[in-house]
């Protein structure tokens, strides 16, 4: 019988997860990107050249630049833009590749340690997990990007390959928050970048995962990293995937909310196909008395996406609206 070291079961179960993860099929509305954390242009960087070994496109980030409308895997422009908010700073020196040397890239990446088939889609590239963006050395040390122009009615997945040698912190920590000021935690996932009894061996097969994230405020996702002990955190390659919105009852037009709006929709297509109501009616097949029921029991009623709280709806607007629904119900 073999005998596992807590470390090696710990390893196992994360790699594990990770090829269960990487290996889901695609969701309803699914899209997905791939970031590379550094480029031809920045300090001991390489650029993805795409399509990669997968037949997937990369976006290459460099230091000091707004991206907009970044590619999908199919090279397809997207509404999703990227920008740092704090300085970072890009190099691969005891990344994947060990000691590398300026302008030698071209050559060192064919160093790069890494378990491409463990890392699924981010494995694509010997080049996107070469180089790395860390703090640049000032505390405090956090590193912090946003993804904005996202899809309300989607939920996104984060997946995050880091790696490095010597680091002082063996773990970074990525979270996620509502806001440009970082103080309220949408949720966190951790991942050790090297060998946590051995800090020469990095990280070659194992990833960290954000799931079910709903964009919080002006459709963006706030995310920071940084090493647990407060050091150094490392983030050599991110996947980004989005799927849509489990639909929510009375929600009509798929905008994560119950509101008025909805109303509409339920009236132009009353005696219609409920197809016509995005998934959001009572399952009868035909909009009628029965999705407006369920639209009145839940208005007001918010998802994540839409907000943190459910305002109570206001009597004046239920009152004139169901006054309106009642009229086109005797109509039938």
């Amino acid at each position: 019988m073999t005998m596992w070291k807590p470390i090696e079961m710990k390893r196992w179960l994360c790699r594990a997860a990770a090829l269960l993860v990487l290996a889901a099929p695609p969701a309803a509305g699914a899209q997905k990107l791939l970031l590379d954390f550094g480029a031809d242009t920045t300090f001991r960087g390489l650029s993805v050249a795409s399509p990669d070994n997968n037949g997937n496109y990369w976006t290459s980030i460099a230091t000091g630049v707004f991206l907009e409308d970044l590619v999908d895997v199919s090279n397809t422009p997207t509404s999703i833009d990227f920008g740092f908010s704090t300085p970072v700073a890009t190099d691969s020196y005891n990344g994947p590749a060990g000691p590398t040397t300026a302008g030698q890239q071209a050559f060192d990446v064919f160093l790069t340690d890494i378990d491409a088939a463990a890392l699924g889609d981010l494995g694509g590239s010997l080049a996107a997990a070469f180089d790395f963006v860390a703090g640049p050395g000032l505390d405090p040390n956090n590193v912090r990007f946003e993804l904005q122009g996202l899809n309300p009615a989607k939920r996104y997945e984060l997946t995050f390959f880091g790696s490095h040698k010597y680091s002082t912190d063996a773990t970074t920590v990525y979270s996620v928050y509502t806001d440009n000021s970082y103080s309220t935690l949408v949720d966190s996932a951790t991942l050790d970048v090297q060998d946590a009894l051995d800090p020469s061996l990095h990280n070659r097969d194992t990833v960290a995962v954000l799931s079910g994230l709903a964009p919080q405020q002006d459709d963006i996702l706030y995310v920071d990293f940084i090493g647990a002990q407060g050091s150094l955190g490392y983030l050599n390659a991110l996947m980004i995937e989005a799927s849509d919105a489990p639909s929510m009852p009375g929600d009509f037009n798929g905008d994560q909310r119950v509101d008025a709006a909805d109303y509409t929709v339920w009236r132009d297509n009353l005696e219609g196909d409920e197809s016509a109501l995005g998934g959001g009616g009572d399952g009868s097949g035909t909009v009628d008395s029965g999705d407006y029921d369920l639209w009145v029991s839940n208005y007001g009623a918010l998802t994540a996406a839409a907000g943190s709280s459910a305002p109570e709806p206001a009597a004046t607007i239920l009152l004139a609206l169901a006054l309106a629904g009642g009229a086109s119900r005797r109509r039938r």
